[in-house]
């Protein structure tokens, strides 16, 4: 069956005309045969997924084929702006989401600036893209007018370029009346490391988005003219001040992000001793990256479609530049340093001394720019050995400009150094760079050859999948951190934080923080509340950051209420739980949600659409061939103990760490195997495919541990039944090839003509043995 047969059938089942008020197409993007087409959701996958995220994962429920490879253009790219995407303050964000080219597992990446919101306000939900396009392509989307252009003028545009020749061609200015997705030189090379653009920063980064882009060979979408207002803003408007009032509030915004940023976040990882060091092999590195050392290059901040926050702090070196933006805002926080309250009164006063990367007075485009993040400052400090913060800003500007994640490109560039180190590749495999810790010259110049597949830059470019494609010999993966096949996307070192860990192995796109990280576990007003935080999780949690009881219960709540977040559109950094107790949750996104669609949600639905929205990417990831043994951790963190800090001696226990898995599972309604349960699988279906056959089977069998399973692909009779099971179990071959099991149907045995039973949504199935003898 090929993609558009499935978007025929999936078509079948949408509507022509809004479920619910605000509701946006989901437009249906052919490059191959440059044709379109529009419809509506039906309303259950918004009460059962919500939008974003969440509908984008019913969206590639039904159109994956699963035997494809991710880069086939007959695999879909979707994105999907959130419900309340544009709408409510902080909620700027949309997803695309694929088949991963670089992990074992879904592509999902999340990303906001302006054009999420553009998207929503000239009327799409969703954009579904497929096939290739017979030439490099620019899809323009002003508001009913869909049209493909040729973008062979801009193929070999990095991002500091592309967005200046559009808005000469089409004489619009990006952020004002255009917004630009658009890959650079990185995906058009199919860099399984680079990620699709969203401005001079903003970036869907992690799982391959770029290359897949670049698969389709479509070189941008530009959404063209000014977005409209919220259609019901009025409506919102109330209680959208007391969300606004809750983000500008909280100590952690007003005090630390409104000012630096999430490089905040370095100084509380390093005095706990949990910073990811040369490869993680050490946790901990110099306080010349704290955050107050960039002050002298931070002239300012800027920020999303009207967000009240404006986290993403600038950075200026040139001599015109200016800075000092945020100076000594962190002084005297005691939260921005737990575990060593005196580090909150340590300020460094580091001077404005750069003079050009090469200390000869010369400037060029990379000495300003947007950011750096957190993530950059830790995957291109310590985690490769550099210590200066001129390093990582230049840095981080390249990487901006070549369209690369940061984190996989970080951790791919650090796992090369420890082979380098190990003596498992040498010269002769990187052409003659020197791969030593904390060489700036090599990190720099490598950038550049793995945005163009060059020379030892093809192999970074295979980012995790380096040793699958032959550049690395096997004894290589002990030393790659990944899980699911993704590069850790924060620099955290999770031994000592058990929740961490834990929400790391589970993650549904890999081994990624923003899906379920536990952050207040390192907040000791909490952890000392014993009855606020059994509220604040649903279960008790052990105060103990470094032990295992519990922790379940906390990652399974925020992993419930992230992808919420997702779903609606909000920013992570303005969600409760990600880095704060008081930020907006799914009781205020309820409200909104209600108010948006004239449906009536609580803060419980959604945290049950929540737990739904894992539930589905788990099964995509089954279907993709991941099961129970993938929710793991690298060799590293359960072999070898952490050696600083207050927490020396650390690392994770096997037994206890499975232990704590089991229970996880057990909360969440997981089988063994890490996929929903048959009852709720069951439940999803009637959603997902509209289709569910209960199966019993005579006894367990591999993937398939409760002997009690659900197809949800329609089938129309047994034999095709037969041939479902074998695609969703290629590790059972040998099991449901058994003659000797035959069929019944809602308690008929079919002895013969298994063609001509059909079967129908609902139906019951079971497996039998045949007992015969004389």
């Amino acid at each position: 069956m090929n993609i558009r047969t499935k978007v025929e059938q999936l078509c079948a089942r949408m509507h022509d005309e809004p479920q619910f008020p605000t509701q946006g197409l989901t437009l249906f993007v052919d490059l191959e045969r440059r044709e379109t087409r529009r419809k509506y959701l039906p309303r259950d996958v918004l009460q059962t997924f919500l939008g974003g995220r969440g509908a984008n994962m019913y969206l590639l429920y039904n159109l994956l084929q699963e035997e494809r490879d991710a880069l086939d253009p007959e695999i879909p790219l979707i994105f999907g702006a959130g419900t309340l995407t544009g709408d409510m303050p902080a909620a700027t964000r949309g997803n695309f989401t694929s088949r991963s080219p670089e992990s074992d597992a879904i592509l999902d990446a999340n990303g906001g600036d302006y054009f999420p919101s553009f998207v929503k306000r000239h009327g799409y939900d969703h954009i579904v893209l497929y096939g290739l396009a017979p030439q490099w392509t620019l899809l323009r989307i002003a508001h009913d007018e869909v049209q493909f252009l040729d973008a062979t003028p801009y193929v070999g545009l990095d991002n500091l370029e592309i967005p200046g020749a559009i808005e000469r061609d089409f004489e619009c200015t990006e952020r004002k009346d255009m917004a630009l997705a658009r890959i650079t030189t990185a995906g058009e090379n199919l860099a399984l490391c680079s990620g699709i653009m969203g401005g001079i920063k903003a970036i869907w980064a992690r799982g391959g988005g770029g290359a897949k882009m670049g698969a389709l060979r479509l070189k941008a979408i530009m959404v063209h003219g000014k977005p409209g207002e919220a259609p019901k803003a009025k409506e919102l408007k109330d209680h959208n001040k007391v969300i606004g009032k809750k983000i500008t509030s909280t100590s952690v915004i007003k005090n630390a992000l409104k000012q630096v940023g999430t490089p905040f976040l370095y100084k509380p990882s390093r005095v706990l001793g949990a910073l990811g060091t040369m490869n993680n092999q050490k946790t901990a590195w110099h306080d010349s990256l704290d955050a107050d050392n960039f002050d002298p290059y931070r002239p300012g901040m800027d920020g999303c479609y009207k967000c009240p926050v404006h986290c993403r702090n600038l950075n200026d070196m040139t001599p015109e530049g200016k800075g000092g933006w945020g100076s000594a805002a962190l002084k005297g926080l005691k939260g921005n340093a737990s575990y060593d309250k005196a580090q909150a009164d340590v300020e460094h006063k580091k001077q404005r001394t750069y003079n050009g990367i090469h200390n000869d007075g010369k400037f060029d485009k990379y000495d300003k720019g947007d950011g750096p993040e957190y993530v950059t400052v830790g995957k291109f400090g310590p985690m490769i050995g550099l210590r200066e913060p001129e390093h990582v800003l230049r840095l981080n500007n390249i990487l901006n400009d070549l369209g690369l994640d940061s984190a996989s490109t970080g951790s791919a560039i650090a796992w090369a150094m420890e082979l380098w180190q190990r003596g498992i590749i040498d010269a002769s495999h990187t052409g003659g760079l020197d791969l030593s810790w904390g060489n700036y010259e090599t990190v720099e110049k490598l950038l550049f050859m793995t945005a163009k597949r060059e020379g030892f830059g093809d192999t970074i470019a295979d980012s995790s999948r380096a040793v699958e494609r032959g550049k690395y010999p096997k004894e290589a993966l002990d030393y790659r951190m990944a899980v699911k096949g993704l590069f850790q996307s924060d620099p955290h070192d999770a031994r000592i934080l058990k929740a961490f860990a834990l929400g790391l192995s589970v993650a549904t796109r890999g081994m990624d923080h923003l899906r379920n990280r536990v952050t207040l576990e390192i907040n000791a007003r909490i952890n000392d509340d014993a009855a606020f935080k059994t509220e604040l999780y649903g279960g008790t949690v052990s105060p103990q950051p470094n032990r295992y009881e519990g922790k379940e219960f906390a990652v399974r709540r925020c992993e419930n209420t992230f992808a919420v977040g997702d779903s609606v559109g909000m920013c992570r950094f303005n969600t409760k739980l990600f880095n704060s107790p008081s930020t907006p949750d799914c009781g205020d996104f309820a409200t909104q949600v209600s108010s948006a669609t004239d449906l009536s949600f609580s803060a419980d639905e959604l945290n049950e659409i929540g737990r739904n929205i894992t539930g589905i990417e788990r099964l995509l990831n089954f279907r993709l061939g991941l099961r129970g043994k993938d929710d793991t951790l690298p060799r590293r963190w359960f072999d070898e103990e952490i050696e600083v800090g207050p927490f020396k001696g650390e690392k994770i226990d096997r037994k206890e760490f499975e232990a704590m898995k089991s229970r996880f599972y057990t909360v969440t309604g997981l089988n063994t195997e890490g996929v929903p349960a048959a009852d709720w699988h069951e439940q999803l279906a009637h959603t997902m495919t509209g289709f569910a056959v209960r199966v019993e089977l005579p006894k367990p069998i591999p993937g398939a541990p409760d002997k009690d399973i659900v197809i949800d692909e329609p089938v129309s009779n047994v034999i095709a039944l037969r041939e479902a099971l074998r695609r969703r179990f290629p590790e059972a071959q040998e099991e449901l090839g058994d003659h000797s099991w035959n069929v019944a149907v809602n308690g008929r045995m079919v002895l013969s003509g298994e063609r001509e039973t059909a079967l129908n949504d609902g139906d019951r199935v079971t497996l039998v043995p045949i007992i015969a003898g004389g």
